[in-house]
């Protein structure tokens, strides 16, 4: 029977010397680089985490104590970073059947980019395993223990790319809707990115993309929400010069994901599920609300609601006035009395939104 005990290495041992602070402890909310990197390996079902430690070992071991983690010290970690890569691999369990190699300069890896890999790795088989978004390889990289050896008596030349560009033949790349698996800081301006990219707490367009060809959504739903996300935009614009404060970037996402799970009954619901379930639950949540709503007009208006509104105003990929699409659907389901409620609380619940609009911005909504 296959072993698939799979450990992490997570190196956290040089000097930092470029970004002038300690990355390791350099924060992200309450929360330091080295703890988002062992949390996203330990949410995951790791079996073995080890921290490779070097400079400021002991601040670094000292944060981590509260985790189940395994601080193990690089004596020689001045002599760069292979010298940690090689402590990690020399200190594996010898049960271990596979480890990722995380340095901890990419914090923000997602806890479901390591499940896709490790899954990955026990279905295919194949001894490296790389995470690939829109084209590019990144970290971190899943190894079989079949090449610790390989590792281990290697001169470090040229590091550990060098060395598992010798077994290609044996590499899958695993694409995955993470974007910060490309995403490293080495500079302070790399770390002002990366604290952007974590307040944004949605999916950049990029990564929706990617998630939309991650779940095979055809092209004529893409191009549906895509043109749901511009008329989402043009609503927020409006509505932002009269200081109304909403989450652009959330709202984006939710656009152009709402209807990831479109060929499923109560797909706002099971969609929003989706997003959530990804790690981003305020898009999820703004999704699950995009085909059926409760509206209160003397309520500050929402970025669920702007999403609703613009959903109705796009039939496929055609923005159409709102009186025309739900006259369509009258017309279409005129002898079904249970959707032809449903179909005048949608109408009436958009007609609310766009009183909203109205009271807001003081001027009459003219759109399609």
């Amino acid at each position: 029977m296959r072993n698939d005990r799979i450990a992490s290495i997570i190196v956290s041992a040089g000097y930092s010397s470029r970004m002038g602070s300690f990355k390791p402890l350099l924060k992200f909310g309450e929360t330091t680089a080295v703890e988002m990197v062992v949390n996203a390996h330990k949410s995951a079902g790791i079996d073995e985490i080890i921290v490779v430690t070097g400079h400021k070992g002991c601040e670094v071991a000292e944060k981590l104590n509260h985790l189940d983690v395994r601080c193990v010290p690089n004596e020689s970690y001045r002599q760069g970073m292979f010298s940690s890569v090689w402590k990690g691999v020399e200190t594996l369990d010898t049960d271990i059947a596979a480890f990722f190699l995380h340095p901890v300069d990419i914090p923000l890896v997602k806890r479901e980019t390591v499940e896709m890999l490790k899954s990955k790795y026990i279905e295919h088989g194949k001894g490296i395993l790389y995470p690939e978004f829109c084209g590019d390889k990144g970290h971190p990289p899943l190894i079989d223990c079949k090449y610790k050896k390989a590792i281990l008596d290697d001169d470090g030349y040229g590091g550990l790319k060098k060395i598992l560009e010798n077994f290609a033949d044996d590499a899958l790349c695993v694409p995955v809707f993470d974007e910060s698996v490309l995403m490293d800081m080495d500079t302070p301006e790399d770390y002002e990115r990366l604290l952007e990219y974590f307040y944004s707490g949605a999916p950049s367009r990029k990564e929706c993309h990617a998630i939309m060809n991650h779940y095979n959504i055809p092209k004529h739903i893409v191009s549906h929400c895509i043109q749901v996300a511009g008329v989402s935009n043009d609503i927020l614009n409006n509505l932002k010069r009269t200081g109304c404060e909403l989450d652009r970037s959330a709202l984006e996402a939710a656009a152009l994901l709402h209807d990831i799970a479109r060929k499923e009954r109560n797909h706002a619901k099971i969609g929003g599920k989706i997003i959530e379930e990804i790690g981003y639950k305020k898009v999820g949540a703004i999704i699950a609300t995009h085909t059926d709503i409760k509206v209160d007009e003397d309520d500050m208006i929402t970025e669920n609601e702007i999403l609703y509104l613009a959903d109705k105003l796009v039939k496929e990929d055609k923005v159409v006035a709102l009186k025309d699409r739900f006259a369509l659907a009258l017309k279409a389901y005129g002898d079904h009395p249970e959707v032809l409620m449903k179909i005048k609380n949608r109408w009436d619940a958009a007609n609310k939104i766009i009183r909203k609009i109205e009271k807001r911005t003081g001027r009459g909504f003219h759109y399609g």
